[in-house]
């Protein structure tokens, strides 16, 4: 009996997920939670800093890439970058405890 283990799966950690739905279809990039803040206020301008990778998904979580055909048809181009660019600065999904966390660090 043989135990398959995956070579080129890619474990995402300390993930936000940040969505964007255009054209009746939902697009979401993996970004690291602390700078995506940084990211649209500002302060943070390196993409590369932000983003956990450089793919557009339909579901982040189950690792299902965006179709090509649906990025053109949503964003006119299938330039990984630039739409990443366009879906960063859209809404932006945090676990309670890291929101928790935030209002902590604003209070004190």
């Amino acid at each position: 009996m043989s135990i398959f283990t995956p070579t080129n799966q890619i474990r995402l950690t300390n993930v936000a997920v940040v969505r964007m739905k255009r054209a009746g279809k939902r697009f979401e990039i993996a970004c690291y939670k602390n700078k995506v803040v940084g990211w649209r206020s500002g302060v943070e301008k390196d993409l590369d800093e932000v983003l956990q990778t450089h793919s557009v998904f339909v579901n982040v979580s189950k690792g299902q890439v965006a179709k090509k055909e649906d990025l053109i048809s949503a964003f006119g181009t299938d330039d990984q970058t630039e739409i990443c660019k366009q879906v960063g600065s859209a809404s932006c999904s945090i676990t309670h405890s890291h929101a928790h966390r935030q209002h902590q660090d604003l209070c004190s």
